[in-house]
């Protein structure tokens, strides 16, 4: 049976992680020119709170050594699934360990972050457990990628800025207007699909444009949030309502990507069960 290998980047909350055995490679923060190993070096409250009031951040992708240590590790067959690779050089460094690596390893695009690529890590764990061949749940993981849906806000564009992932004039532009962007993944890459004048506003569109895409299709969908459970608690009842929501779970936004998001991100991850043969939460 292969064995799943992701990056912590993918968020897949930790029960998850022992029910399926699945491997973590971590994500790098840089807080402040102090580097930390998401989960390894400081847990995520601590890094949260060190983001919070931080002056310069950023992360950076592990090395082929981090990816490769943890491959010889496992041995045998391994299905390594990471965040979008327009993204991050994570993949490419999963590549780069895959070619030197004694087992044999398959790595995987999720063109997503977050849950949007964990379920994408779980879908793949079940098939596996079915005693699927690696090609086999790769093709059909492929489909699961074609329809999944992440999507996204931030009440404050200051750490997109800061990090890189928008400038400062529509930064600012943004804060002047107190507009929500709402972001999506796009073939890999993130773009804004609309705007909301709040967060709870944000919610309610990223509902509607779930509905618009799924209407009553069975849904496995995650939300994520970034020290503001009262707002996912909000966004999850929502989805509850407006949604065929089959399996839902709420867990905290992984810290590598609070550094690009901030405190009060909201984020919501969905996949039809129908990739998910058999999961129960």
């Amino acid at each position: 049976m292969a064995r799943i290998v992701v990056d912590s980047a993918l968020n897949i909350p930790a029960d998850l992680l022992s029910r399926f055995n699945i491997g973590v490679v971590p994500v790098s923060l840089t807080i402040d020119g102090k580097s930390y190993r998401e989960g390894v070096d400081a847990t995520r409250t601590d890094l949260v709170s060190l983001i919070g009031r931080s002056e310069a951040l950023s992360t950076s992708q592990p090395a082929p050594g981090d990816f490769l240590e943890v491959y010889d590790q496992i041995g045998g067959e391994i299905i390594s699934l990471h965040i979008t690779a327009r993204a991050s050089g994570t993949y490419q460094s999963a590549v780069m360990a895959a070619d030197m690596s004694r087992a044999k390893v398959t790595v995987f695009n999720t063109a997503h972050a977050s849950m949007g690529g964990g379920w994408q890590a779980i879908a793949a764990a079940l098939l596996a457990k079915q005693g699927l061949s690696a090609q086999d749940v790769v093709a059909r993981v492929e489909k699961a990628k074609a329809d999944t849906t992440t999507l996204l806000s931030v009440p404050t564009l200051k750490y997109l800025q800061r990090s890189g992932r928008v400038g400062l004039a529509k930064a600012l532009l943004a804060s002047l207007l107190s507009v929500k962007p709402i972001m999506t993944f796009n073939s890999g890459v993130v773009e804004v699909v609309s705007r909301a004048r709040s967060m709870t506003a944000a919610c309610k569109e990223m509902t509607t444009m779930l509905k618009d895409k799924y209407g009553t299709r069975p849904l496995a969908v995650a939300v994520m949030h970034a020290e503001d459970a009262a707002l996912a608690a909000q966004l999850q009842d929502l989805l509850t309502k407006a949604l065929n929501v089959q399996l839902a779970l709420t867990t905290d936004l992984t810290a590598s990507l609070v550094v690009h998001g901030g405190p009060g991100t909201i984020a919501v991850a969905a996949l039809p069960v129908e990739y998910l043969p058999g999961l129960e939460l």
